[in-house]
């Protein structure tokens, strides 16, 4: 029994410490981004909370090398451009993910 409370003792703090100092840092899938929005892999995020870690996450899932936000106005198209756009409404939620910008060349 004692023996049991001495390894909680030691694990659980060592476990706890782990957990809090893990960065918050988003990789693409793929492992690189590459330029081109497309609005596929985060059309889910209408509705979320615009908060930060949220939106980069939008940035990263659509393949863009940038992010616009604003208030609500005619949505762009959903694939082409190196800018994802992101439309926050009411009570800073989500209202529409689109694209837009220069197309990056592909090689």
């Amino acid at each position: 029994m004692r023996l049991a409370l001495v390894a909680v003792a030691v694990a659980l703090p060592l476990a706890l410490s782990a957990c809090a100092s893990a960065p918050l840092a988003f990789e693409p899938l793929d492992g690189t981004i590459s330029g081109t929005c497309h609005t596929d892999m985060v059309k889910g995020a209408v509705g979320l909370a615009a908060a930060q870690p949220t939106l980069e996450r939008i940035r990263v899932d659509s393949d863009s090398t940038a992010l616009t936000t604003g208030g609500n106005g005619d949505a762009a198209s959903t694939e082409g451009g190196s800018t994802v756009n992101v439309q926050i409404g009411d009570n800073n939620a989500i209202t529409a993910v689109s694209c837009s910008g220069t197309q990056v060349a592909a090689n």
